[in-house]
């Protein structure tokens, strides 16, 4: 007899004792699908035990101390954990216990809380845990710590992301942790906002791409599948726009805009199952996202047929009183959520919002069908995981948690991100058996290899490092040999340590590798007020530069800072992102040849802090001084990336001159390396509008492809497109195509292309 039956029968038989059609209830329980379950328990419920569904808390609140008090255990507060989880029944969890907790650490925790709520409730309904494991089970001592997303954005490799996210899964359910608040599918136009390292970069189609992918993979064929976990889509929507940079900032996005290039990937991956959705912590055109009934009930919810759990953001529901200022009572502020269609509120510590939401429903400013509708979906998505048969998982049921062949996908996913910006005269791969003078703020830190949300939130705190992981001057010692090697710290995040000690020693040097960076932060530490990479790194390299020596520029930075005037100096530059703990030895076997790098940026690099501009810009937005249109000024393109091989693109060929209607184009293009070593490239499929009733992009990414080639091998790659990818959102906001000439454009990044041009009719 299946768990789910022994949990609930009971109730159903004391509820109903007597009722004709006792026993067929309690088949329906037992066998019958999740929605008529969902259902059945929906009956037997009280508003007050809805409600409390719709809570989620911080799992700070039931230990013992204040909500923010470092701890080294999880000692729950008895009166505390009695009110939250058996008086009231809170629906969901998130957070850390305020240490880094292992898996066993984990599995207690959760046990505690799911034993009270299956065994001591009166509906026996499991808790939904909740976790940001942002890259990787990072709040999980032992996991992998991989690379960023925008890292594994630059890779362009679906099966990489999809990797991440399958590996992310088991290892956060090996601590019993099956709801994952990622992947985060912002479309990021703005490099100063600091979470452009948590996205998948500027363009929505890499975006969709990347985040379908990631989602597949964590989410597998099904969710009763003990190794995959649920995710929940950020930051519904508009949280990559922030007008002025900063985090949660007010975003302008017109309807036409939001449906062209912010909607697109949720709608993809909400289309391959997504399960949850949190809300974005900004205001849209004024409005704030957690009070927008427009965007959530009748776009996400509506339009995209999302079926799911809505979720706030931490304390969102607070903020519309205290950020958004569009109420000044916790009360109004939570129906405003509520009503807008928000399932679950995440309200860290109290429970005020549940005795809020039981008076607004029995005065009626808050209907039953929404509670209902709320609380549906919600005891779907924890049938949907199982929990209610297996609330908890053995962490030894877990093998491959943290183990080597984690590892080798981690260092694989790291290696394949790291992105060859320059190399002149081909310095790089670095020989051997030379003096190498290593020196910068980031050379020596594995915190700037993690980045933020590295087991804790900002990633600054060294204590939880893995003393068995390599810094990258660690691994070029590892590689090279100490004896070839000075190590100068320079400079700190912003100000000079010991430059003129670094000056003197790159007198004797061969090579000098300097690796500067930005400081891990996220969300409003992550703030910043100008783009460009602090003068104290920028002094390093020029002065560095005095002896004439090849200098390799390592870039660690979640995005991309201004290096207009340092650029000149490097011989080679490395944009390595936030690569996570085996970024030290990919970024060393970059370095010295081992891997050969592949790694296409994922965002515009920009030249000037204000001129940052998103490679699929209007004309207008390049207007220059001299009224012609040569104001687009970027360091490096989208898509752009070197390797140490070399590839030639021929007979680019279209199958047809013109189409109508519904017909598909077979679109081909002959890639060959051209070098003297195997190499990976990205084959880039760009689409322009001639002239079009809305003005048209610059040009749009809709195709791509990653190919690996030995020497002098060649290959076809071909793509397939029909009239939906020359759709636009037109002057109605709605999807249209018109008739006229597209320009299609495919090469190695969105500047290096090869053109055709073909007539398209309705």
């Amino acid at each position: 007899m299946k768990k789910i039956f022994l949990s609930v029968l009971p109730l159903v038989y004391i509820i109903i004792v007597g009722c004709k059609g006792q026993n067929k209830l309690a088949y329906t329980m037992q066998t019958s699908s999740i929605d008529v379950k969902v259902d059945s328990i929906l009956g037997l419920m009280t508003l007050k035990e809805k409600v409390g569904q719709m809570l989620n808390i911080g799992l700070p609140s039931v230990l013992k101390g204040d909500y923010w008090d470092a701890r080294d255990s999880a000692s729950f507060d008895d009166k505390k954990f009695q009110k939250f989880i058996v008086d009231y029944a809170v629906g969901s969890i998130h957070n850390t216990p305020q240490y880094l907790a292992g898996t066993d650490e984990w599995y207690q925790i959760v046990k505690k809380i799911q034993d009270a709520s299956m065994n001591h409730t009166r509906l026996k309904i499991p808790v939904l845990y909740g976790i940001d494991n942002i890259h990787g089970a990072n709040f999980i001592k032992g996991s992998v710590l991989f690379p960023h997303q925008i890292a594994l954005a630059a890779t362009w490799n679906r099966e990489i992301s999809a990797m991440n996210g399958k590996i992310t899964s088991y290892e956060s359910r090996a601590a019993s942790l099956p709801w994952n608040f990622n992947p985060n599918i912002d479309v990021a136009i703005n490099p100063l906002w600091g979470r452009i390292s948590e996205s998948f970069g500027e363009d929505p189609y890499l975006i969709s791409e990347m985040g379908s992918a990631y989602v597949k993979g964590s989410q597998g064929e099904s969710l009763k599948n003990p190794e995959n976990t649920a995710i929940c889509l950020k930051h519904f929507v508009g949280y990559g726009a922030g007008r002025n940079g900063k985090d949660r900032a007010n975003a302008l996005i017109p309807e036409n805009s939001l449906r062209q290039y912010f909607l697109p990937p949720f709608k993809k991956a909400i289309e391959d199952g997504a399960k949850g959705v949190m809300i974005s912590s900004n205001a849209v055109n004024g409005i704030p996202c957690h009070s927008n009934k427009h965007y959530i009930t009748d776009i996400l919810k509506g339009e995209l047929g999302f079926k799911g759990v809505v979720i706030s953001d931490f304390s969102d529901v607070e903020f519309l009183i205290e950020m958004h200022e569009v109420t000044a009572s916790k009360r109004e502020a939570t129906k405003m959520a509520v009503n807008a269609g928000i399932d679950m509120l995440m309200n860290p510590y109290d429970i005020d919002v549940v005795d809020y939401i039981v008076d607004m429903v029995e005065k009626k400013e808050i209907s039953m069908e929404r509670i209902d509708d709320a609380v549906s979906r919600i005891l779907k998505l924890k049938f949907e995981l199982n929990l209610f048969e297996k609330p908890y998982n053995n962490p030894k049921d877990y093998p491959d948690f943290g183990s080597e062949k984690h590892i080798a996908a981690n260092y694989n996913s790291a290696a394949e991100a790291i992105t060859l910006l320059k190399n002149k005269e081909a310095v790089l791969p670095l020989k051997k058996g030379k003096k190498i003078l290593v020196t910068g703020y980031a050379a020596n830190s594995l915190n700037m290899l993690n980045g933020a949300w590295s087991r804790t939130f900002l990633g600054q705190d060294t204590k939880y490092n893995d003393p068995s992981k390599l810094t990258i001057l660690n691994a070029i010692e590892k590689e090279v040999g100490s004896n070839n090697i000075e190590y100068v710290e320079g400079t700190n995040y912003t100000e000079d340590v010991n430059t003129a000690d670094a000056v003197s020693k790159a007198k004797n040097a061969d090579y000098i590798v300097v690796c500067v960076g930005e400081m891990p932060a996220t969300e409003k530490p992550s703030d910043i007020n100008e783009l460009d990479l602090p003068q104290a790194q920028q002094d390093l390299v020029k002065k560095l530069s005095v002896y004439k020596k090849p200098i390799i520029l390592v870039l660690l930075q979640g995005r991309p800072r201004i290096i207009r005037e340092i650029e000149p100096m490097a011989d080679a530059i490395l944009m390595a992102y936030y690569p996570g703990e085996e970024g030290g030895r990919a970024i060393s076997d970059v370095l010295f040849g081992t891997i050969n790098p592949s790694g296409k940026l994922p965002y515009t690099y920009p030249k000037y802090s204000g001129n940052a501009v998103t490679y699929y810009h209007k004309k207008a937005d390049i207007r220059d001084v001299n009224w012609g249109y040569d104001g687009f000024y970027p360091q490096f393109e989208f898509g752009f990336g070197l390797s140490y091989t070399s590839f030639e693109y021929s007979n680019f060929s279209i199958d047809k001159d013109s189409f109508k209607g519904n017909d598909a184009l077979k679109i081909s293009v002959s890639v060959k390396n051209t070098g003297n070593r195997e190499g990976k490239e990205v084959v880039q499929l760009y689409l322009k509008d001639i002239v079009a009733s809305v003005a048209p992009d610059s040009k749009r990414l809709i195709r791509f492809e990653k190919i690996t080639l030995k020497p002098n091998q060649s290959q076809t790659v071909e793509f397939t497109i029909d009239s939906n990818d020359l759709k636009f959102i037109g002057m109605e906001n709605t999807w249209i195509v018109e008739s006229g000439d597209f320009e299609f454009q495919i090469g190695s990044s969105s500047q290096e292309v090869l053109k055709k041009q073909i007539n398209y009719k309705q």
